[in-house]
C-alpha cells in the first residue's frame, strides 16, 4: 500500500523527527532494533520504552507521554496481543489509541496464521483506519527494516509541502461560518470543515464542471447520508466563495481549497414534534451533525481522492434557535407542556479541543465527534 500523505507536526525541525516505536517487547526485540536502525539511519530520533529512565511515573504513563511527545509512531504488530492493563487494553493498544488522533501512524504487520484473537481484534481496529495509515507487511527482520526505511522516506516526501496549521484551519472554518451563506428564520445547523495543508485542490474549471455539481447533488439528495431535501428543488451556482448547491432550508458549499460548508435544518418536520412546545431535540441535532460530517468526508474523497488534504478542523454553528428549549426525546415525551427555555442567543458556535483531526476521523469517528459537538452546542445554547 502506498504511503498516505500526513501532516508534519509543528514541532519537527530541520527534517528531524521524534519517532516512537510501539509493539510488544517480549520476543519482539530483534524487530524493534531493526526498526530503530532504520529510523536512525535516516537521521531521526528514536523513542522506545526500553530507553525511558526510571522515575516517579509508571511505565504506562511514561510510554503514553512518549507517544504524545512523538512526531510519528511506528506500530509493529505480530501474533501476540500483550499483557492486558487496568484499562482492559494491552500497552500497545493503549499507545495506538493515544496516537491515532495526535500523530501519524505507520503500521507494520507481521505475516501470520496464528494471531491471538485479541490481537486480531486490535488489527481489525487499526485496519478500519487504513485510509489514514500507511500499512506494510513483513515476515522477518530484513523485510521490516526495508519496509520502515521505505515508509519513512515516503512520509518525508509526502510532507514536503509543509504542515497543516491548526490555528489557520480554525480561522478558515470560522470564516466560512461568517461568510454570505444560507440564512433562514428557522433553526439551522451549519458545519464548516477547513482542510489542510492549505492548497488548491480544485481548478476554476473543475469547480464549474457540471459533472461535479451533478455528483454532489445526487449524493446530497439520495445518498446514505443525505443532507438536502429530495422533495425540494436544488439550485447550483458558482460564486466568489466556490460551488454552491442551495435549497430553501439547506446549502452545500465547496471551495477550491477543499473547505466545506453544509447547512441543514436543526429540527425535524413540525408533524414529528413530540410535544406541544417546539423544542430542539438532542437526538435530531446529533443526527444532523453526524450526517453533515459523513457527507463532508464523502465530498473530500470526491474532490481529493489522492488525499493531499490530510487534516481537518470541523466547526459547528446553531443559528435561529433563540429561546427554544433543548430536550431529549424522552424529556419531551415526559413533559410535553413545560420546558426550560434557552438563553435567547441567536447563534452558538463550537469546535473540538484539540480542534484539528485526521481527515479519516470524519468517516470513522463521525458519531463520537457529532456527540461531542452536540454536547458543546447544548451548553452554549443553555447558558
Amino acid at each position: 500500500m502506498a504511503a498516505i500523505p500526513l501532516a508534519v507536526r509543528p514541532g519537527v525541525h530541520n527534517g528531524r523527527m521524534k519517532v516512537f516505536i510501539s509493539s510488544v517487547i517480549g520476543n519482539f526485540g530483534a524487530f524493534r532494533t531493526a526498526a530503530q536502525d532504520s529510523v536512525e539511519t535516516l537521521g531521526h530520533q528514536i523513542l522506545r520504552a526500553e530507553d525511558f529512565p526510571a522515575g516517579v511515573v509508571t511505565p504506562q504513563q511514561a510510554c503514553l507521554a512518549g507517544v504524545r511527545d512523538a512526531d510519528l509512531v511506528l506500530l509493529l504488530l505480530g501474533d501476540k496481543y500483550g499483557e492486558v492493563q487496568t484499562s482492559g487494553l494491552s500497552a500497545t493498544h493503549e499507545e495506538y489509541r493515544e496516537a491515532k488522533e495526535r500523530v501519524p501512524v505507520l503500521v507494520f504487520v507481521q505475516s501470520s496464521d496464528t494471531r491471538e484473537p485479541a490481537q486480531q481484534g486490535f488489527l481489525d481496529e487499526v485496519e478500519a483506519w487504513t485510509t489514514g495509515h500507511f500499512r506494510a507487511a513483513f515476515s522477518d527482520v530484513n523485510e521490516l527494516a526495508k519496509a520502515v526505511t521505505r515508509a519513512l522516506h515516503g512520509y518525508e516526501l509526502s510532507t514536503a509541502a509543509g504542515p497543516a496549521d491548526t490555528q489557520g484551519l480554525l480561522e478558515r472554518a470560522e470564516a466560512l461560518l461568517a461568510g454570505p451563506g444560507h440564512r433562514s428564520t428557522a433553526p439551522s445547523i451549519t458545519l464548516a470543515v477547513a482542510a489542510g495543508p492549505e492548497q488548491s485542490v480544485l481548478r476554476p474549471a473543475e469547480l464549474r464542471d457540471v459533472t461535479l455539481a451533478r455528483d454532489i447533488q445526487r449524493d446530497a439528495l439520495f445518498g446514505d447520508h443525505a443532507v438536502l431535501d429530495s422533495s425540494e428543488g436544488t439550485e447550483s451556482t458558482v460564486t466568489a466563495e466556490g460551488l454552491v448547491l442551495q435549497q430553501r432550508a439547506g446549502e452545500i458549499l465547496i471551495t477550491s481549497a477543499g473547505s466545506v460548508r453544509i447547512t441543514l435544518p436543526a429540527m425535524s418536520h413540525p408533524t414529528d414534534r413530540l410535544s406541544v412546545i417546539s423544542s430542539l431535540i438532542d437526538e435530531d441535532v446529533t443526527s444532523a451533525v453526524a450526517r453533515a460530517l459523513t457527507f463532508a468526508a464523502w465530498l473530500l474523497d470526491r474532490i481529493d481522492p489522492l488525499e493531499r488534504l490530510t487534516d481537518v478542523v470541523p466547526v459547528v454553528e446553531l443559528a435561529g434557535a433563540g429561546y427554544l428549549p433543548w430536550r431529549t426525546r424522552a424529556e419531551a415525551a415526559a413533559s410535553p407542556n413545560s420546558a426550560t427555555m434557552g438563553s435567547g442567543s441567536d447563534r452558538a458556535v463550537v469546535a473540538l479541543n484539540p480542534a484539528r483531526r485526521h481527515r479519516q476521523a470524519l468517516t470513522h469517528d463521525a458519531g463520537r465527534i457529532a456527540e461531542d459537538l452536540t454536547v458543546l452546542l447544548r451548553q452554549e445554547h443553555s447558558h
